[in-house]
């Protein structure tokens, strides 16, 4: 009896963990051109709370970034942290769920 309700509660626990959703944020920022301009951006984003994985593209100027639902991230605000780091915040996409790989994500 108790181990039928040891590993129910047990049960509950994970099934209430895997229904947590995750959201990404694909972030257009001008003037990110070089590793270091990355790793400024990543750093800035990761001090927020509920931020797990951040990923950038020089290539197009995206950073992706992965955070629990609770995230919840406003153009005025992107516009200021980006403008502090010396970049153009241009536009936001957000999307349920993330796409970002473990392996090519930097995690918190």
């Amino acid at each position: 009896m108790i181990k039928a309700l040891l590993i129910s509660i047990g049960l509950m626990c994970v099934s209430g963990a895997a229904m947590a959703a995750d959201v990404q944020y694909d972030l257009q920022v001008d003037g990110i051109t070089c590793p270091f301009c990355v790793a400024t951006s990543e750093k800035a984003l990761k001090k927020i709370e509920g931020v797990k994985h951040v990923t950038a593209d020089l290539e197009t100027g995206i950073i992706s970034v992965c955070a629990d639902e609770s995230v919840v991230f406003t153009d005025e605000q992107l516009k200021e942290l980006f403008l502090d780091k010396g970049f153009t915040y241009k536009s936001m996409t957000k999307r349920d769920g993330c796409t970002i790989s473990l392996s090519e994500a930097t995690e918190q």
